[in-house]
């Protein structure tokens, strides 16, 4: 009866996780539709010339980074709003319905609206600067936009851990000395050097689990959520590091950089070739000008949509990778496994994607690819 009740419950696990899923899809392909309904309509409709062209007037052309700002601020928050109901349905009431997340309306409208000012800062500062460029160095701005686009994400990286995470999440150094000294030991053996190891406070809005090296240089750290630590044994805390720990041995993040390095400048380029070839349809008469700023978004984001199975693509590899260095770290398999057979459940992650859906959007490799992959790497080790 035990087993049978076991397996009645693993098959209502994998509903559940197929439903949630394909709800998220869904939302994903209505959020992309909506929103290229709306850059299209705000572009052609004329309203993005009008408001370009009232911010100039206000703040006076010699101003024209600074209404460019405005602009791009005032875009965000109106893509903001619109796509709030779907905000609003992923990140509350589908968390909920599902048993994800504790939050009150009141919590999580705060940390949204934590999240649009953050976006409003960081489109406004990208795409001013970007557009600067456009109009200084039109011929080979998507060459300079590059640089600049990689050092601000080195910049974000260096801030997230020390000034925006904890904006959402509070963070404390690890008490339980033990775990913590057994936790350096697994990162030294990898040759990382780290400013701390922290226990990330989610328990009160999420009921998931994660860990993750975060920052670079300096402000480098591991952050071992308390849902994580309250919940697995310390055998499993530390195969979750060895994998963390493993990309930062297989230099992952460098290789990630370069890949986005990569992606950014052939974005770029074909954004460029995009606002050429459509300026004029629209009625403007240079790239630079900033109401032509949806062809620009629009650019990106279809191009971000094409290169998402090549980016998640190169992504499972590197899972994998790390997934292999946390077997060769542990000397066995067995403590990743259930690690990663626990997190799929928690975080209600499906077991076995189709693979059509993995392909194309999913980051990491499928729980049983992963079990199979890391089962045969243990093996191969033992053999010799």
């Amino acid at each position: 009866m035990r087993v049978s009740s076991e397996v009645a419950e693993q098959e209502y696990e994998d509903l559940q996780a197929l439903e949630y899923e394909g709800a998220q899809h869904r939302l994903f392909a209505w959020q992309i539709g909506c929103l290229f309904g709306l850059l299209i309509a705000f572009l052609w409709s004329g309203f993005s010339v009008v408001l370009a062209e009232n911010l100039t007037i206000r703040w006076g052309a010699d101003l024209w980074f600074w209404v460019n700002m405005a602009y791009t601020a005032l875009v965000v928050l109106g893509i903001s709003v619109f796509l709030f109901p779907f905000s609003y349905y992923g990140g509350y009431v589908l968390e909920h319905h599902y048993g994800l997340s504790n939050q009150t309306v009141g919590d999580w409208s705060g940390d949204y609206l934590k999240s649009v000012l953050m976006d409003l800062v960081i489109a406004s500062v990208l795409v001013s600067v970007l557009y600067a460029f456009l109009r200084w160095i039109p011929e080979i701005w998507w060459w300079v936009g590059t640089g600049f686009y990689i050092a601000f994400s080195l910049l974000f990286s260096f801030l997230a851990p020390v000034v925006i995470l904890p904006l959402f999440n509070p963070f404390e150094p690890l008490e339980d000395g033990a775990l913590e000294e057994r936790v350096r030991s697994v990162v030294a053996s990898a040759g990382i050097t780290l400013s701390g190891v922290y226990c990330w406070g989610v328990e009160e809005k999420t009921n998931t689990a994660n860990a993750a090296f975060v920052g670079v240089g300096k402000t480098k750290r591991i952050i071992l959520s308390d849902t994580l630590l309250k919940a697995y044994s310390d055998e499993e805390i530390l195969a979750v590091v060895a994998h963390e720990a493993g990309h930062c041995r297989n230099r992952d993040m460098m290789r990630l950089m370069g890949v986005h390095a990569g992606f950014a400048l052939a974005g770029f380029y074909v954004v460029d070739l995009f606002l050429h070839g459509l300026i004029r349809w629209v009625g403007l008469s240079s790239i630079s000008d900033i109401a032509g700023a949806p062809l620009f978004f629009f650019g990106v984001i279809l191009f971000s949509m094409c290169m998402m199975p090549v980016a998640n693509g190169y992504s499972r590899r590197r899972e994998f990778a790390a997934d292999a260095y946390a077997v060769e770290a542990m000397g066995s398999a067995e403590a990743l496994v259930s690690a990663l057979e626990k997190l799929s459940r928690q975080n209600l992650s499906v077991r076995e994607p189709k693979r059509w859906v993995e392909w194309f959007l999913h980051s990491h490799p499928s729980l049983k690819r992963r079990v199979e992959r890391a089962r045969l790497r243990a093996a191969e080790l033992a053999s010799g």
